[in-house]
């Protein structure tokens, strides 16, 4: 027996729900890069700044995300 082709809302809900996994899974890594940039050393150099290295990978990753969910 076949089965039923899905509907239009069917399929939209699904590409919605895609995306927004997706979206989660770059944010999931965001918090992860952001995280361990503020792990950093107290015994780091001072001229070392993780954080704000981690923070603007982290900004780079929500960027790259965000792009390719219009190109999507």
């Amino acid at each position: 027996m076949r089965e039923p082709e899905p509907d239009s809302a069917s399929k939209a809900a699904v590409d919605r729900l895609r995306r927004l996994e997706t979206r989660v899974d770059a944010l999931a890594e965001a918090v992860e890069v952001l995280a361990r940039g503020l792990e950093g050393s107290p015994m780091a150099e001072p001229e070392n700044h993780p954080a704000r290295d981690a923070a603007r990978r982290a900004h780079e990753l929500l960027l790259l995300a965000k792009s390719a969910g219009r190109d999507g």
